[in-house]
């Protein structure tokens, strides 16, 4: 009987299966790939694109009613629950019960998208750093940025980062789909795509990543380009990759979140880490003084 694999999640999520997805399809090429909202980021890719649809795809019920359909859950791995592994890792053994270590994926852009995008490079002679602050739960008031999953930056470290940034000449591209009333318009370049692969495409035309754990790494990282992860309530382990990045940890304290998994164990680590990045001037200040000496040495 043929497969179907369901992914779903956010967008970080998918792109760090797609490792363990090539293996899949290779090994059962009439499989089928069910991707919730974020099968754009795949597209291009000769393996996987022929065999992932949209969930809403029209008449994909007739495709997959006869297959054996199952959800690969990384969040469910024991070596993921143990901090042994990474989200790639997860989904490798959980798709392909295998725990050969796997590459980053690729993603591939056309020239047109890279062409259309190289806009974010308004000024050639400076450096492009990519910012994105915000993880996909935050929630921005007048006053700051609340943020149940503790990975979001708060209003004073937001501050104090871009303000640093432009000190040093560097143009910023922001990354986010929320307006920030706590900041100014002028500091950031005015192209804003709307569309994943064109925030992608864009990012590709960056020098340099700053940002949280959310998709933003994941795509920098696919692109092979340098940044600075600060890490909230989240594992680097699992989440990042800090064989690769600066990490950045500003509690090493924290509570395991056990996502999706543990309901009342992950509601009481939400609580216990809910100041984790509500860091004060001093704190602050170090964060950015650590991702501008980055920065420097590695652009």
């Amino acid at each position: 009987m043929e497969q179907t694999l369901l992914i779903d999640g956010g967008l970080g999520r998918v792109i760090c299966a797609i490792p363990a997805l090539e293996k899949f399809i290779e090994a059962h090429e009439q499989a089928n790939i069910i991707c919730y909202f974020w099968t754009p980021i795949i597209w291009g890719n000769k393996l996987l694109t022929p065999r992932t649809f949209d969930n809403q795809t029209k008449g994909l019920l007739e495709r997959i009613r006869h297959t054996r359909i199952s959800r690969p859950e990384p969040y469910y791995n024991n070596d993921y629950i143990n901090e042994n592994c990474n989200l790639i890792q997860a989904f490798h053994q959980e798709i392909n019960q295998l725990t050969e270590i796997l590459e980053p994926a690729k993603l591939y852009l056309s020239r047109q998208e890279l062409l259309i995008n190289s806009k974010v490079r308004s000024d050639k002679t400076k450096k492009v750093i990519a910012l994105q602050p915000f993880g996909s739960g935050a929630q921005i008031t007048a006053d700051n940025v609340l943020d149940t999953s503790a990975r979001s930056l708060n209003r004073l470290t937001l501050q104090m980062l871009i303000r640093r940034l432009r000190q040093e000449n560097y143009d910023i591209y922001l990354i986010t789909d929320k307006p920030i009333p706590f900041v100014n318009s002028e500091d950031f370049i005015k192209h804003q795509p709307k569309q994943i692969r064109d925030i992608a495409a864009s990012i590709a035309h960056c020098d340099y990543f700053v940002g949280i754990d959310s998709a933003g790494q994941h795509i920098a990282r696919c692109l092979d380009k340098p940044g600075s992860v600060i890490m909230g309530a989240t594992s680097a382990v699992n989440t990042s990759y800090p064989d690769y990045f600066n990490i950045i940890e500003t509690n090493t304290e924290k509570t395991y979140m056990s996502y999706r998994l543990c309901e009342f164990d992950f509601w009481l680590a939400e609580i216990e880490n809910s100041e984790i990045l509500n860091l004060n001037k001093d704190q602050a200040r170090i964060i950015c003084d650590n991702v501008i000496d980055h920065i420097k040495r590695t652009t």
